[in-house]
């Protein structure tokens, strides 16, 4: 399919899903006074999002 591992994490929704939690969760991080909770629960919903299609993907591959 690729010939680079590479290809498939930029192709990838999860893999930047993920980045998005990581970078937001170090920049409201840092951002004094920032209320915790706030990026707490933006991480849940991509946390979500990942999950939500991670399941689409087993899904597909069960369907074939």
């Amino acid at each position: 399919m690729f010939s680079n591992p590479f290809d498939v994490l930029w192709k990838s929704r999860k893999f930047w899903l993920a980045v998005v939690a990581v970078v937001q969760t170090v920049v409201f991080t840092l951002v004094p006074g920032f209320p915790d909770e706030v990026w707490q629960a933006i991480n849940v919903i991509l946390l979500c999002l990942i999950g939500a299609i991670a399941a689409e993907d087993v899904a597909l591959k069960v369907r074939r």
